[in-house]
């Protein structure tokens, strides 16, 4: 069973996405970027995109915890 990190990721994705703001976009520059709140909202969206991705990736290649002929994998002969 792979548990609640699929849906986890896909909830995290989806929140990031709806968060995101649909204004359009212009040539002329409209100030700088590197104030404070945009340097913590840019680690935030990172974070939240790097921990989705990672979620996501765990669900999807996790290894069985047993070898196919029922033996425990870990731990030595």
């Amino acid at each position: 069973m792979p548990g609640p990190a699929p849906r986890l990721a896909a909830l995290l994705w989806a929140l990031l996405i709806a968060s995101a703001p649909a204004t359009q976009a212009r040539a002329s520059p409209v100030g700088t970027a590197d104030g404070p709140g945009d340097v913590a909202l840019a680690i935030g969206v990172t974070t939240t995109a790097a921990a989705a991705t990672g979620l996501w990736l765990r669900s999807r290649y996790r290894r069985p915890e047993t070898d196919p002929d029922g033996t425990d994998s870990g731990g030595d002969p």
